[in-house]
């Protein structure tokens, strides 16, 4: 069983969580999973799928862990099981840097808003009534439909919105919409708690020993 490889789903979203760099997986996730593997002595597959598809795969037995910048919530709590949080994010509303008309989240009834599929995004902006939601499979395709004038507006989570913001200047963060933070965090099977045990020792010892300071340096500073 040692040997078995263990299927990891991810969610090859943008940087600095999950990216592509030269064909090769990068970011924050993904080497905190490496770390994790180390210490534990995992073998890992990765498998990349849509975000909407990680827990539904998780429940079907595609994959046995699920790391994406997943924010824990109690809907999927009820769903799959969640390891100790190894990162806190809100989420924030990208438009146009010309668009003035967007100031408060009031100002978004009526408009079109551009989410992630089946993500904390989508769950807020689909709770509120008079929205028209516009679901995406990756924010690159929220993006451009923004820019070509599909949708009013995008939502993603903040620490991905930073990296859009500082290398495109035809958009903006809206400041004074503001979300809660929310925990990340890395998801099992309701039933894997020996996975699960696993997992959050080694988060335990990399958030102690250094590590985690480090890999979070290298993405996010």
């Amino acid at each position: 069983m040692k040997n078995s490889a263990i299927n990891v789903g991810i969610y090859v979203y943008d940087y600095p969580m999950i990216y592509l760099s030269n064909n090769n997986l990068s970011g924050l996730d993904y080497d905190i999973m490496n770390e994790i593997a180390k210490l534990e002595n995992l073998k890992l597959e990765y498998m990349q799928t849509q975000f909407s598809e990680l827990i539904p795969s998780l429940q079907n037995n595609i994959i046995d862990i699920a790391i994406a910048g997943i924010s824990i919530t109690e809907e999927r709590k009820k769903l799959v099981s969640f390891s100790d949080k190894y990162y806190s994010s809100s989420q924030s509303i990208i438009i146009l840097k010309d668009n003035n008309d967007i100031k408060v989240f009031d100002d978004l009834l009526g408009k079109s808003v551009g989410v992630i599929k089946d993500t904390i995004s989508d769950t807020i902006i689909s709770s509120s009534n008079n929205v028209n939601v516009v679901r995406f499979d990756i924010a690159g395709s929220a993006l451009l439909s923004l820019k070509l004038g599909n949708t009013d507006a995008v939502m993603i989570d903040r620490v991905t919105c930073n990296n859009y913001i500082k290398y495109d200047n035809d958009i903006k963060i809206v400041e004074d919409i503001i979300f809660p933070e929310l925990d990340y965090g890395i998801a099992v099977r309701k039933d894997d708690n020996v996975l699960l045990k696993k997992i959050n020792n080694a988060l335990h010892t990399i958030m102690s020993n250094g590590v985690y300071e480090k890999l979070v340096n290298k993405h996010l500073n």
